[in-house]
């Protein structure tokens, strides 16, 4: 079964599309995606593209 998106109806996988964010790391990655609907702008998530480890070592609990 096809995706349908919520607010236009328009119906398959080819109208999810994503775009990069106009925010740029340092060495010019974008930091994140946004994944919408070409047709009307749905936007069905956020997902980050550059992830960092802790700046700080979390204490063990074991």
């Amino acid at each position: 079964m096809e995706p349908k998106c919520p607010d236009c109806g328009i119906i398959g996988v080819k109208h999810i599309v994503a775009t990069e964010s106009e925010e740029r790391s340092q060495g010019g990655d974008p930091w994140f995606e946004i994944a919408h609907c070409d047709k009307c702008g749905h936007v069905y998530g956020v997902f980050p593209k550059i992830v960092h480890k802790p700046s700080i070592k979390v204490p063990s609990f074991e």
